[in-house]
């Protein structure tokens, strides 16, 4: 418990220091943030997934974070299992906290894509708060939107892991697993998700666009340009994506 302590208090001091001592000085080396938003099926994390690198940026995934703390069995993990297996959005707040803590990390020094976070106004305000209080603010949000069609296309073929230490996602059509109704990575079984029937997801799809009015009104008000939208299609190859979102954040 004293070495991890220990731990979270050098990675802390180091944060400090940059902040105060190298970001204000040289503008450059502070970290690179940058949203990708987008309702389900968007493909926010395949493409985070190759912008990270192509960035040289982390990939960063709050439900990814969520599921290693309930794998873990960390004290926040135990505190949102509940939460997450009845399906809810652990609150805001708690979820900054978490990443918090992972921009803070060494290994985020460059900065990262964030996928999963901000959903909401409330999340938006509260990201755009903290990273004010460390002299930094979101450089790009990205927007994917895609027609009812290919999402529908889109989520009524995924499959997802049923070991919820796992949660890895494929699709029938696009990215299959090598073995029909088995994880690549774990060997568990795949299942498909109920929302994700044709008619749970147009379903979701008008209370996604409802909910993330207010997000998207807040992001035009206080960003402006900075916030862009790009329109994949199912016809399109995940480099061409890509090569769209790069053309965006790169501009």
């Amino acid at each position: 418990m004293k070495a991890f302590r220990g731990a979270e208090f050098l990675i802390s001091l180091n944060f400090w220091l940059k902040r105060k001592f190298v970001w204000p000085f040289f503008p450059s080396s502070r970290p690179r943030i940058i949203a990708l938003l987008g309702g389900p099926g968007a493909g926010k994390g395949t493409v985070a997934g190759q912008l990270a690198p192509a960035l040289k940026l982390t990939h960063i995934s709050t439900g990814a974070l969520i599921r290693k703390e309930i794998a873990q069995g960390t004290e926040f993990g135990k505190r949102v299992k509940d939460m997450v297996e009845k399906g809810q959005l652990i609150p805001d707040q708690m979820a900054l906290d978490l990443l918090e803590r992972a921009l803070r990390a060494p290994e985020n020094a460059r900065g990262a894509i964030l996928d999963g976070f901000p959903r909401s106004r409330g999340q938006a305000e509260l990201l755009d708060k903290l990273l004010s209080s460390w002299g930094l603010s979101v450089e790009k949000a990205v927007w994917l939107e895609l027609s009812e069609n290919d999402l529908i296309e889109r989520l009524s073929l995924r499959r997802t892991c049923s070991n919820s230490a796992c949660g890895r996602s494929y699709h029938l059509k696009f990215e299959p697993p090598k073995r029909d109704g088995v994880c690549d990575a774990c060997s568990s079984s795949l299942y498909q998700r109920k929302d994700d029937a044709p008619e749970s997801i147009r379903e979701r799809l008008v209370t996604y666009r409802e909910e993330s009015k207010p997000l998207r009104s807040y992001y035009q008000r206080t960003m402006g340009g900075a916030l862009v939208f790009v329109n994949p299609t199912n016809a399109m190859t995940k480099e061409q994506v890509l090569a769209k979102v790069k053309a965006v954040v790169n501009d």
